[in-house]
């Protein structure tokens, strides 16, 4: 079960939100505030765990090196 939340992380997120909300509806005996901070606490605990799992495709400190003062994209080179 812990492989399954560190690799669908969001998946596992909207899994858990919706299946409380289900058991709410046919009367799990939660209030709304107690349904709110369960999703609340959820929405945390899952965040935290998909930022681990994702990184930036490029580094924009690199690509801003490349840019010219316009912000277009610098010139080929000629002759290459």
């Amino acid at each position: 079960m812990w492989q399954l939340i560190k690799e669908e992380p969001v998946s596992t997120q909207g899994i858990i939100q919706a299946a409380l909300a289900l058991a709410t509806s046919f009367g799990l005996g939660l209030s709304s505030s107690q349904m709110g901070a369960i999703l609340a606490v959820t929405a945390a605990i899952l965040t935290f765990l998909t930022r681990q799992q994702v990184t930036p495709l490029a580094n924009p400190k690199l690509q801003q090196r490349d840019r010219q003062p316009d912000g277009g994209p610098s010139p080929a080179p000629v002759g290459g």
